[in-house]
């Protein structure tokens, strides 16, 4: 696949709806003692955007899910689909590695888990990843939340080194996932300080089912709403964990936790998380 495959994806328009955050198979860990793996066919995924109305879907690779499996999931809808690629930024071929997911699988982006590969994102090693990505105007997604597994260790999580990425780097396109779970007040403030970075509001928090999950995103939108960064969040799902359509319907509702009117934030806005803010980080 040639790399003018990236550019076939529909070019933003109004009304436009987009998931940022899919991927071809997760671990589920709503009861953390027992995760279990879920996986999606190409043909599930596109009934789900059809369903819930949704245009477009950013397909992520991961270490269970290979670039070259997301480039061939992509490939036979690049209209709707657009693929992110994954390295280790710390191994030595990883820049050419950028490169080669760019020109011959057609990723548009990348997805990059320093929690689960261990370094810190903000290693002078990490650098060349960023100085290629930059150069070939890719957006580049971090795992940037914890998870409930041992060896995933929160101090790769700390939003003080994507500050640094964000200031050494100001022409990427950083888009951080799950609202930086649990440090959403420090991830929310790099959105402020830094125009170059969006963040997503993927699976954040536990049982997305729970009641209480309404009322964190809740609480959470309504500061990214006085901090005057709502304009940067971006939808995710983290599917297949959770449909677009369910997601929807719980974003959409919840104010229903404002105590009065002036604790809501506007339905406007809200809905231009589902895919206007998410313009200037899709392909032209």
């Amino acid at each position: 696949m040639a790399i003018q495959a990236v550019m076939k994806a529909e070019r933003p328009r109004e009304g436009l709806k987009i998931d940022i955050h899919c991927h071809i198979s997760i671990v589920e860990y709503t009861d953390p003692r027992h995760p279990r793996i879920v996986r999606i066919s190409r043909e599930e995924l596109l009934s789900d955007l059809d369903a819930a109305g949704f245009d477009m879907a950013v397909i992520l690779s991961d270490r269970r899910t290979p670039p070259e499996a997301v480039s061939q999931f992509i490939s036979a809808a690049p209209d709707r689909l657009i693929g992110f690629g994954y390295v280790n930024p710390l191994r030595p071929e990883a820049p050419e590695e950028v490169m080669r997911q760019r020109e011959e699988l057609g990723l548009y982006g990348l997805k990059l888990y320093p929690t689960l590969d261990g370094y810190r994102a903000d290693d002078p090693k990490a650098f060349r990843v960023y100085e290629m990505a930059q150069e070939m105007e890719m957006p580049v997604m971090f795992h940037h939340a914890g998870m409930p597994e041992p060896q995933a260790l929160l101090r790769h999580t700390d939003p003080e080194q994507i500050d640094v990425v964000a200031a050494c780097f100001p022409r990427l396109r950083i888009i951080l996932a799950h609202l930086g779970y649990p440090r959403v007040d420090e991830t929310l403030y790099l959105a402020r300080k830094h125009g170059n970075i969006w963040l997503d509001i993927s699976w954040i928090y536990g049982d997305i089912r729970h009641p209480s999950y309404r009322y964190f995103l809740w609480r959470d939108l309504l500061k990214a709403l006085n901090l005057g960064v709502l304009d940067h969040i971006v939808f995710g799902t983290d599917y297949p964990g959770i449909k677009q359509a369910e997601y929807v319907e719980m974003l959409l509702s919840i104010n229903q936790y404002a105590v009065n009117p002036e604790l809501e934030i506007p339905i406007k806005e809200l809905e231009a998380i589902l895919g206007e803010n998410a313009k200037p980080l899709l392909p032209t």
